[in-house]
């Protein structure tokens, strides 16, 4: 396995782990009461959802060749881990106050067009030729 390869599965697995972490300092600052089985259903559908964006990560990956493309191709994975991380870490510091934990299942619908952007971005390169595969 290729050191983006294991930077992939990193990824994939920051978010529900963010997820989980922002759930928990959100039950800290005394706002959201969530249960264990909360925290599970949180950690399944982040992974679920992070596990086709690795899928499409990783068979971008294994069609690049050079150090350059690989990098490219594990883009989508950590923009949405990322951009992920940071918006359920955020808001459990920083809690809503109308409708406290409902932005754990919302983001996803937005972490889903981050995805979709950062797919076509990377396969707008390739097709494109400005990240060559054996670059």
């Amino acid at each position: 396995m290729t050191r983006q390869g294991k930077y992939n599965i990193l990824g994939i697995v920051l978010l529900p782990l963010a997820a989980c972490a922002g759930g928990g300092f959100a039950s800290l600052n005394g706002v959201w009461k969530p249960y264990f089985e909360t925290f599970a259903f949180l950690f399944q559908l982040n992974l679920i959802f992070m596990l086709v964006v690795g899928l499409l990560s990783s068979l971008l990956l294994l069609w690049s060749k050079g150090e350059l493309a690989r990098w490219v191709a594990i883009t989508p994975t950590w923009v949405t881990s990322g951009i992920g991380a940071v918006w359920y870490i955020g808001r459990g510091i920083f809690p809503a106050a109308v409708a406290p934990g409902a932005e754990y299942i919302g983001a996803l619908q937005y972490l889903l067009i981050f995805a979709l952007v950062s797919v076509f971005v990377v396969l707008v390169l390739r097709f494109t030729g400005i990240v060559k595969r054996t670059a």
